[in-house]
């Protein structure tokens, strides 16, 4: 693998710009090595910077993308990819609860902490559905559907009971007396990062390659339902594989390669399944803040950083409609 300490030592920067502009844009790492060793090899040749040679590192690298990305690499990164991807964003998840819980805990009780039943078993319930709407996004996105109608039903099942037990036991009794909130916040954090560390060492798997047509066409139907395109449209993409393949002499995966490949590319292709995307992420990225500021406020459970919490929360609820906007599906299909 091609390394800074490889390059002229004028134009390492050049080189940590363009790398870094190729990180999580679906490019395959060989990819990437093979395409970064041609720059260095022309580097040699001309003998010349690579800022003069190719221009901006970030104007290369977008079109180096443009060429060099894959739905096969995309799908892999994805949520639905794999084990992999699925215990990062848990850890990431893991790690951001723990984080807000530390300082929450700080700036309420100072250097230490009783810690109450009804409160650990609250934020018990609140940690799994967190933890479920992730496990359940993943598998969704992997083309499980009816999977992630148990996960959501579980994982909401579990959290009710923590929350009704918590209600009924009472804020009375404590498991712990004068906690250290220092050692409590190491102990909130240290999951998170374990999983993230675990997460991101564990080896890349590879496609599947390997199907039966019953299961490729369950999880093809999930990953064009995952990719919000209209009911119709996939029962007529079902439809059409169901009808070539008795002609085919072949399995579905042979002919059509991997079914999360095929239903992310036509998701892509999709107008309306693009529109309906924009629409969900820019609305829960507004959302989502918005309801938490008003709780947060609501509350007043940050103390003195109840205003500055809520701003920031506020602000970031403004920002991702007017980031958003310019990759509106309606004003790019023109």
């Amino acid at each position: 693998m091609t390394s800074a300490r490889t390059w002229p030592e004028g134009d390492r920067e050049w080189a940590a710009r363009y790398r870094m502009r190729m990180t999580g844009k679906h490019v395959p790492a060989s990819a990437v090595d093979e395409r970064e060793r041609e720059l260095l090899d022309a580097v040699r040749g001309a003998r010349l910077p690579a800022e003069e040679l190719f221009g901006d590192a970030a104007d290369l690298a977008a079109e180096d993308v443009a060429e060099l990305a894959t739905t096969e690499e995309a799908v892999l990164t994805s949520q639905g990819g794999g084990l992999r991807p699925a215990l990062i964003e848990v850890g990431g998840t893991l790690l951001g609860i723990g984080a807000v819980a530390a300082v929450l805990t700080a700036v309420r009780s100072g250097w230490s902490v009783d810690i109450g039943v009804a409160h650990s078993l609250v934020a018990v319930g609140v940690l799994i559905a967190f933890l479920g709407w992730v496990v359940g996004r993943a598998v969704f996105a992997g083309g499980r559907s009816a999977t992630t109608v148990g996960v959501l039903v579980a994982t909401g099942a579990v959290a009710v009971a923590c929350i009704a037990t918590a209600a009924s036991v009472g804020l009375d009794r404590v498991i712990a007396h004068d906690v250290s909130v220092p050692l409590l916040a190491l102990g909130l954090l240290l999951p998170g990062i374990a999983v993230l560390v675990g997460g991101s060492r564990m080896p890349r798997q590879g496609l599947r390659e390997s199907w039966p047509d019953a299961e490729w066409l369950r999880r093809f139907r999930g990953g064009l339902r995952a990719g919000l395109v209209p009911a119709a449209t996939a029962r007529g993409h079902v439809a059409e594989v169901e009808q070539v393949l008795p002609s085919a002499g072949s399995s579905a995966a042979s002919e059509f390669g991997h079914p999360l490949v095929l239903a992310r590319e036509i998701a892509q292709g999709n107008r309306v399944a693009r529109t309906r995307r924009w629409w969900l992420s820019t609305g829960t990225g507004t959302g989502t803040p918005l309801v938490i500021a008003a709780l947060v406020l609501a509350n007043g459970s940050w103390d003195a950083l109840t205003i500055p919490v809520a701003v920031i929360l506020l602000l970031s609820a403004l920002i991702t409609p007017v980031v958003g906007w310019q990759d509106r599906p309606w004003a790019n299909a023109r």
